[in-house]
């Protein structure tokens, strides 16, 4: 079943997944920007599969559409959905291929209409260069980093003023659009959360990952860290984060 599934996205590059016709009959986008490793395994999930089984336990009747960026498939117009949410990548947003160029195209226009707009990582960071932001290679922020939160949001909800998330990012935020407001920061990593308005919440760091893909995400990467960040990401990692947390912050944006 997993392997038709892979199959059925690489070739058309669109999944949708109904659950139900209740809650305001909420259609969330999900944008693929990662892509398919080539050594993928047939029960491994994409990034996209892990933010909609983050959302649809705290959002059981909306209804997820996944979009594969780097094949190409865009919705026609995102802002006919209640929400787009974009994934992480490994490929960097100061790339120059046609697609990404596309995204800062989709985002400016989700932002003017207001649509609910929810960005990670490497999405984060395609949200801030496409509304007139910097974004640069820095040194990679890994494990598990406590974020301080400094501008809490209504629906920070459990509330906290700390708290941690899984991180493994070269390139990071370095100059903030006017229009964006910092939420959250840590010491590596000064631009952690942005928000505009009520419409737009983007993280660097990933509540959807959990510790045992981060160990697999360091195995992946030992050719550009040294051993002792390898090692001190892995233990950060033992130490577990709060992505649950932040899976309710992210599903009461989205609902709010």
């Amino acid at each position: 079943m997993r392997t038709q599934l892979v199959h059925t996205f690489l070739r058309i590059g669109l999944l949708t997944f109904a659950a139900g016709d209740d809650f305001m009959n909420k259609r969330i986008a999900i944008y693929l920007t990662n892509p398919w490793p080539a050594n993928a395994e047939p029960d491994d999930q994409h990034y996209g599969e892990m933010f909609e089984d983050m959302l649809k336990p705290k959002m059981p009747d909306a209804t997820f559409v996944h979009f594969d960026n780097v094949s190409g498939a865009f919705p026609n117009d995102p802002t006919e959905f209640d929400a787009v949410v974009i994934t992480g990548s490994s490929a960097f947003v100061t790339d120059t291929a046609p697609w990404i160029e596309t995204l800062f195209e989709h985002i400016r226009k989700i932002d003017e209409a207001e649509t609910k707009l929810f960005a990670v990582c490497f999405g984060h960071q395609a949200v801030a260069m496409a509304l007139g932001g910097k974004v640069e290679h820095r040194d990679i922020v890994l494990g598990s980093p406590e974020i301080e939160v400094t501008s809490a949001r209504e629906w920070m909800q459990p509330s906290t003023d700390k708290l941690r998330l899984f991180a493994g990012n070269f390139q990071q935020v370095v100059e903030v659009p006017e229009t964006l407001e910092v939420l959250a920061s840590h010491p590596a990593c000064p631009v952690v959360m942005t928000a505009k308005g009520s419409h737009l919440m983007t993280v660097q760091f990933h509540p959807e990952f959990s510790a045992d893909y981060m160990h697999g995400y360091i195995d992946l990467i030992s050719q550009d860290i040294t051993a002792e960040c390898a090692v001190a990401g892995r233990y950060e990692i033992d130490q577990g984060a709060d992505g649950a947390v932040f899976a309710d912050w992210a599903a009461a944006f989205l609902n709010h």
